[in-house]
């Protein structure tokens, strides 16, 4: 496959203050997380607003909404304002790697921080991260204790069968297989979700074959325990994880003539394609990637002020030629595979991929949101950001906006259904009780003249 498969066991130790001291210096860091632009207060209110009710995603309006206590206490009829508001509820990302800093490196401190401010930053209230070390459990629970946004779901450590590629590992990010009696014990004895990387290497004595699969998704229904799978787009793979049903998948699936027989079972499944990825990956080294990123950091000015620059971009080891154009036809079938089941908008989740390759948090979430709106339009393309994976996470306000229900709201000048570039118009994001504020360029413009 075309895509490297980027696992943490791959990133390099780029700072000796990194990620992996986080349990000596919690309460320092925790502290450090606390986002200094938040505005606290009891209650809030706009008029002139379009707000997009739950269901139908159409928008009603204007109106006037108030917050209260981190309530939607109520929403009556307004006046219409000569500069209305759009405001949608919180996004969710339910695949993000927070131990990752996207560059192939392990996060500091500093990164941490700034990650969690992007994923909020651009709209996103609640992420799922995969693939961490023990320590994201703890900032887990402590930002929920705390109420501090983004919410943070964690799962357990991945699931991977032994193979030389990860023999000298020592990630606490992976609970590495050897044996299918390994496998099956690991699912005994838990509650929640466990997610395991389903990869075929040649040579190897032990993986995670099909039949192996149905009884680990079987074992694990039988205790509770919701099995997911990543895919990493791979034919085989993924025949395995339709064939089997297991509830949630991650990553592609490609539009081939083995897999068609096995498709219909994702009216049964969820799935969270993570395209942008692969779009990522299939372009680095060209000038039309280049030429793309410079579109992204003028989509989100948040993004802008940390994006690489075209140098960086162009010392990025590139795909060689032949590799390419497999790129470009595998992420064609993909694309190709959801275009033809548009019967599943219901069941697809958002997924960034996050802490991938070139993922960085926040403008990652809007690329994949683009790409879904392309091939199912943009209502159920925000269907999925909302309603749909803010359920799967558990989110408190479901990814609706209703009366009587946590505030969780996005704020935006101009409306993004229209076009997604309007997303760069975000203002405000209403976590409950907190009300983050973002600069607008032209604010910012005018805050540097005065000093």
């Amino acid at each position: 496959m075309f895509v490297k498969r980027l696992i943490l066991i791959a990133l390099k130790k780029v700072r000796s203050n990194s990620v992996r001291i986080l349990p000596k210096s919690f309460p320092y860091v925790l502290g450090c997380l606390l986002f200094s632009w938040n505005i606290h207060a009891d209650s809030w209110s706009w008029s002139g607003a379009y707000l997009i009710q739950p269901e139908t995603l159409e928008y009603s309006g204007p109106v006037q909404i108030q917050v209260k206590d981190g309530l939607v206490e109520k929403i009556s009829s307004s006046t219409a304002s000569k500069e209305p508001l759009f405001i949608l509820p919180g996004f969710c990302d339910s695949h993000v790697t927070l131990g990752a800093n996207s560059l192939g490196g392990w996060k500091d401190r500093t990164e941490l921080e700034s990650d969690l401010k992007q994923f909020l930053l651009h709209g996103f209230t609640h992420i799922q991260s995969i693939a961490d070390p023990p320590w994201a459990s703890e900032l887990s629970e402590i930002r929920k204790k705390n109420s501090q946004y983004p919410r943070i779901s964690v799962l357990p450590p991945v699931l991977l069968a032994e193979s030389k590629e990860i023999s000298a590992s020592k990630s606490s990010g992976y609970k590495i297989l050897k044996s299918p009696e390994e496998a099956m014990a690991s699912l005994s004895g838990k509650r929640g979700k466990i997610h395991l990387f389903l990869r075929h290497n040649e040579g190897e004595t032990f993986e995670v074959d099909g039949k192996l699969l149905y009884r680990m998704r079987s074992e694990a229904e039988k205790n509770g325990l919701e099995l997911s799978v990543s895919t990493f787009g791979e034919e085989f793979a993924n025949w395995e994880a339709l064939s089997s049903e297991t509830k949630v998948l991650y990553h592609p699936i490609p539009e081939t003539s083995s897999i068609r027989p096995v498709a219909h079972n994702l009216v049964k499944q969820i799935w969270a394609p993570l395209f942008g990825i692969y779009f990522t990956r299939k372009g680095i080294g060209t000038s039309s990637f280049a030429e793309e990123w410079e579109k992204w950091t003028q989509w989100s000015p948040t993004f802008k002020e940390r994006a690489l620059s075209k140098e960086v971009l162009s010392t990025l080891p590139a795909l060689s030629e032949s590799e390419r154009e497999e790129a470009e036809k595998e992420y064609d079938s993909y694309l190709a595979f959801l275009r033809a089941r548009k019967n599943l908008t219901l069941r697809i989740l958002l997924g960034s991929g996050a802490g991938h390759q070139l993922q960085f948090p926040g403008i990652s979430g809007w690329k994949e949101l683009r790409i879904l709106s392309e091939l199912l339009g943009p209502k159920e393309a925000l269907r999925a950001a909302t309603e749909t994976t803010c359920q799967y996470l558990g989110a408190a306000h479901e990814g609706k906006i209703r009366v009587g229900k946590p505030a969780h709201l996005l704020i935006f000048r101009e409306d993004p259904l229209q076009n997604w570039d309007k997303l760069k118009t975000l203002r405000t994001v209403v976590t409950e009780r907190v009300k983050t504020e973002i600069s607008s360029p032209e604010k910012k413009k005018t805050e540097r003249r005065r000093r």
